[in-house]
């Protein structure tokens, strides 16, 4: 947990575990983006949605999460925006 921002996720998959049911972009290590739709995360893998198929990512395998909803994102993790 973060010091600066209580209660804010550590990790990849904590992000995208308190953003479930939102559409996200994942950047992936080999540099692939891809628009998902986070259903769940069980242990460190993300369960997500892409054209009506479910994919299934090992969380260690994503180096960044672009959420576009900044509304959402402040509400979810405490973040003051101006």
């Amino acid at each position: 947990m973060s010091t600066l921002i209580p209660d804010f996720p550590d990790k990849i998959c904590g992000i995208l575990k308190d953003l479930a049911g939102e559409k996200v972009i994942i950047i992936l290590e080999s540099g692939d983006k891809e628009l998902v739709k986070v259903v769940a995360v069980k242990g460190n893998i993300l369960i997500a949605t892409v054209d009506r198929k479910f994919k299934f990512v090992d969380c260690d395998c994503i180096c960044a999460v672009i959420a576009d909803c900044l509304d959402v994102i402040s509400d979810r993790f405490q973040l003051h925006h101006s």
